[in-house]
């Protein structure tokens, strides 16, 4: 009996020790697996109905599907840190994006092209997760 009484408190304190733990805050990188799909888009602050970038698909084993408004789709390799997002398409095309904004569930990205005849372009994507993807 005094055995099993000291299993009991040895569980207790365990249990108690792990719900006090404080939550990881989650990582860019355990958030943007799924499918995103872009919302709106702003060219230099400006509504632009014409999205560049429809949709893209980022699966756990860091590669990525990205699909235009057109229809055409180009695939590579994804990187993620606390500000950034970096696409590798397998042609050796490097697009970067500044992670303004990103939850489980909405992104914002920002991309910045430097252009010798329009000067500075800034497209901001406002984006949101595919519920059946969200984990």
């Amino acid at each position: 009996m005094n055995r099993l009484l000291n299993y009991i408190i040895i569980a207790g304190m365990a249990i108690l020790a792990i719900s006090c733990a404080d939550p990881e805050d989650p990582t860019p990188t355990q958030m943007s697996y799924g499918t995103w799909t872009v919302s709106e888009v702003y060219v230099n602050d400006q509504t632009n109905p014409s999205n560049i970038i429809s949709r893209f698909t980022l699966e756990r084993d860091g590669s990525y599907v990205l699909e235009d408004n057109n229809g055409f789709a180009s695939v590579g390799t994804w990187v993620a840190t606390d500000v950034a997002l970096t696409l590798t398409g397998s042609d050796g095309t490097v697009t970067d994006f500044a992670i303004v904004f990103q939850n489980y569930v909405k992104m914002q990205l920002l991309q910045t092209i430097e252009s010798p005849s329009a000067g500075t372009i800034e497209i901001r994507y406002l984006m949101n997760k595919s519920s059946s993807t969200t984990y």
